[in-house]
């Protein structure tokens, strides 16, 4: 039986890694890919360069700060949030007010109108249910070469969810993971910072760069390359759609099932 497993698992991951692969050829080596980004210009570099700089200073100052690596069971969850928000509306609101000054249309730059609400889930639990098996496989690599346990050194956010008692302290984080999380970092990491990139540096190194900068500012070693290879994966999503809200929904999916996960492994 435990042949079998290992073998149904290595199919799984097979299965999962051919398919991505094809969609990979499809949009870099074919150029089929559907994200626009000839209204990216300059201004759009420089004000990324920034972005990436406050974010830089951000981890330095997480990685100076003593005991970074656990927030504390007795955390104010609705403070955090609130924290979070502001930070996020602080870089989104920048980016959103150039775009306004500029006359930029984010509905048409970013694909909001391509796809219905239907379409989007659609592709969003189908592309992410092909990519589970490849993302859980690497995050099991890492933990057996780390020797560490995946649940017990997850991300400190998932730490503190699963240390919360009250269930009013949880849905925050809920909301955290959920909501604000997916939506911000999609639109910064794969709207924004990947189709400058892309305008400037071309569709690989737009990939690989913002995967490595998406990965490395969640500041947890273990997770590097779990997370590297999600970031691969939605912006494989988000070319293949034409829609930011397919990454942005299979984020929020992904989280959401990592919340589950964190939830019945505690009790």
């Amino acid at each position: 039986m435990d042949y079998f497993i290992v073998l149904t698992l290595a199919l799984l991951v097979g299965v999962s890694a051919a398919i991505y692969f094809r969609i990979f050829r499809l949009i870099y080596v074919q150029n089929a890919g559907k994200v626009v980004t000839n209204e990216f210009t300059s201004s759009d570099g420089y004000l990324a360069l920034g972005c990436v700089a406050i974010f830089a200073l951000q981890c330095i100052q997480n990685l100076e700060a003593k005991g970074s690596s656990v927030l504390p069971a007795t955390m104010d969850t609705n403070l955090l949030v609130v924290v979070q928000l502001g930070f996020w509306l602080f870089v989104v609101g920048i980016i959103l007010f150039s775009f306004v000054v500029r006359r930029m249309r984010p509905a048409e730059l970013f694909g909001f109108n391509r796809l219905g609400f239907a379409k989007t889930f659609f592709w969003a639990a189908g592309l992410l249910v092909i990519a589970l098996p490849l993302i859980f496989a690497s995050s099991a690599v890492v933990s057996s070469l780390m020797h560490v346990n995946s649940q017990r050194d997850s991300q400190p956010i998932m730490q503190l969810f699963e240390r919360v008692s009250e269930p009013a302290r949880k849905i925050p984080i809920i909301l955290l993971a959920i909501v604000i999380a997916p939506l911000a970092e999609e639109f910064f990491f794969r709207g924004f910072l990947y189709g400058v990139l892309k305008r400037y540096a071309g569709g690989l190194p737009a990939l690989v760069l913002t995967a490595v900068a998406f990965a490395l500012i969640h500041l947890h070693l273990p997770s590097l390359l779990p997370l590297f290879l999600l970031a691969c994966v939605l912006t494989l999503a988000y070319e293949f759609s034409g829609s930011l809200l397919v990454p942005m929904a299979m984020h929020s999916l992904f989280n959401a099932i990592t919340l589950i996960g964190v939830f019945f492994a505690s009790k």
